[in-house]
């Protein structure tokens, strides 16, 4: 194969940023309506603050942010323009959430040459089109996961192309954070002292398929170059749904949304077996009196987990006018796409604790320094290596000193 694969780092911030050009000097903490992040700039991701968290979580790891309302529909829109650019290089592109896609390239470009001009035009096209506000990442290579961390291991405006025969050498030391893996299995991955791509992909498949399951064997593959997923395109994904009917016609609240639960939860579980997840929702209703109702949502990142979609649905039945109890309900998932990794700071230079602790010396000292009083934060230096006494080789510098 040969894929290209385009990503506007923090989509829904870089707009905002090119819609009102004097946000560029802030971090940004994009607000949804349903009063959790959305989306955020560089400088807030850097802080700790992810899409999905509570505002008030955001407010305590980056109290300098500037909240704004996210402006969904906007952001779907420019969304939409970005795909329709890409289809104009390639009919096969395959959405992967808001701002980022992946594009078949087979017969356009067969060898690293012609991918590059080609590439470095869609980006030219992707920048005229959106702005130079909006760069692309791109990546290239001939599987999907090895183009896009190709694409999230490069700055915006960049390309970074990997010929096929240093797949492995290429990804051997990426994090496995770049696998779209579920949180609690890539805690597990950190348990084990597996920190790199390389360290994963040499595990033995079967010990992987134990421990991990599909979903696991699926991102071994992928850590090891060998992921051989097709691009699918948009208008050619599948659908899941499930119904359910009542023989007693429900109006309590508390077992729609208990039955909700049980029809989207093995949905959601192939999905996730699948590396898969879905960027729109349709919930219909259907009621006593013969008449039906439905809704449907669309998220700007692809969504697997069931607390979430449940809590959406939950949602999505408030919205609804109730003309009298229902008597079936029908769940259909679609633009089903491949899961998107947790959005990166790219090259980071920390380990996890330290970038904690700097949140909280960042909080405090926003919260009781005045801007022009002394250091209040200190951390500990090897001041002294050769003294004779330990107590004499270790000191305390105010943080920001060399």
């Amino acid at each position: 194969m040969s894929v290209l694969y385009c990503t506007i780092p923090h989509f829904a911030a870089a707009l905002a940023r090119r819609d009102d050009p004097d946000l560029a000097s802030r971090p940004l903490v994009l607000v949804e309506p349903e009063g959790r992040v959305w989306d955020v700039s560089a400088e807030a991701a850097a802080c700790g603050v992810a899409a999905g968290m509570a505002v008030r979580t955001a407010e305590v790891r980056c109290p300098e942010a500037r909240l704004l309302d996210a402006g969904t529909a906007r952001c779907q829109a420019e969304a939409e323009v970005l795909l329709q650019v890409l289809e104009e290089a390639s009919s096969r592109v395959e959405p992967h959430g808001q701002g980022s896609a992946y594009v078949d390239l087979e017969d356009l470009a067969r060898d690293r040459a012609d991918a590059v001009a080609l590439v470095q035009g869609v980006g030219r096209a992707v920048r005229q089109e959106l702005g130079e506000a909006l760069q692309p990442a791109l990546g290239w290579d001939s599987s999907k996961f090895t183009a896009q961390a190709a694409a999230r291991r490069t700055q915006p405006g960049r390309l970074q192309a990997v010929d096929g025969m240093r797949q492995r050498a290429f990804l051997r030391p990426l994090p496995v954070t770049l696998l779209p893996l579920a949180g609690d299995t890539l805690q597990r991955l950190g348990f084990l002292g597996l920190r790199t791509l390389g360290q994963y992909g040499a595990l033995p498949r079967a010990a992987v398929w134990q421990q991990f399951g599909r979903a696991g064997v699926l991102a071994h593959r992928c850590a090891r170059g060998e992921d051989d997923r097709p691009v699918v395109p948009r208008r050619q994904a599948p659908q899941l749904a499930a119904s359910v009917e009542f023989e007693v016609p429900l109006v309590e609240r508390a077992w729609l949304v208990t039955a909700l639960a049980h029809l989207v939860s093995p949905l959601l579980a192939q999905l996730r077996e699948n590396l898969q997840a879905c960027g729109q929702v349709r919930l219909a209703v259907q009621f006593d009196d013969g008449s039906e109702q439905a809704r449907e949502r669309t998220f700007l990142f692809p969504v697997s987990q069931e607390e979430r979609m449940v809590r959406t649905l939950d949602r999505l039945l408030d919205s609804l006018q109730w003309p009298s109890a229902a008597t079936a309900l029908t769940v259909r998932l679609g633009q089903i796409q491949d899961t998107a990794a947790e959005q990166l700071a790219l090259f980071p230079l920390e380990n996890e604790a330290e970038t904690r602790i700097r949140e909280v010396q960042r909080y405090l000292a926003t919260r009781f320094r005045a801007p022009d009083a002394v250091p209040c934060l200190r951390r500990a230096a090897l001041v002294q290596p050769g003294a004779p006494l330990p107590e004499w080789r270790v000191g305390w510098l105010d943080e920001g000193a060399p």
